[in-house]
C-alpha cells in the first residue's frame, strides 16, 4: 500500500477472510481451491490499496454499528463486496464484510 494508510482488521472479519476461500470452494463457486483463495487474495489487496482513496460513504443507520463508512468493491458482474470500517488519521479498521448475495435484502440501494 503506497499510500502510508494502515488497514486493520476486527478479528472476526480476519476470521471470516481466512475462511471465506474454503466456503466458497465447499459451495462450489470454484472449481479448485487455489482459485477461491486468489479471488479472496484479489478482494483484500483491493481493500488495502484503496480503502484511503476509493469514495467513503456514511454506513446506512443498519450498518452503523459496523462502522462509519463503506466501500464497495466490485469483483465480477455479479458481486460486489461492501467493506465497512472505521477511520482515524492514515488507520482503516475494517469491522464488517459482505456481498449482496448475503446481504442484498439489507443492502438495496446502496451503491
Amino acid at each position: 500500500m503506497e499510500t502510508g494508510a494502515k488497514v486493520v482488521y476486527a478479528k472476526n472479519c480476519k476470521s471470516y477472510l481466512n475462511n471465506l476461500a474454503y466456503k466458497l470452494f465447499e459451495k462450489d463457486y470454484f472449481g479448485f481451491l487455489i482459485n477461491a483463495k486468489d479471488y479472496v487474495e484479489r478482494i483484500v489487496d483491493e481493500i488495502e490499496s484503496s480503502i484511503s482513496i476509493k469514495q467513503h460513504k456514511t454506513a446506512p443507520v443498519r450498518f452503523k454499528k459496523y462502522g462509519s463508512h463503506y466501500i464497495t468493491i466490485k469483483t465480477t458482474k455479479r458481486t460486489t463486496w461492501y467493506v465497512f470500517f472505521f477511520h482515524k488519521k492514515d488507520i482503516y479498521f475494517v469491522n464488517f464484510i459482505t456481498n449482496n448475495h448475503v446481504s442484498a435484502h439489507y443492502i438495496r440501494g446502496l451503491r
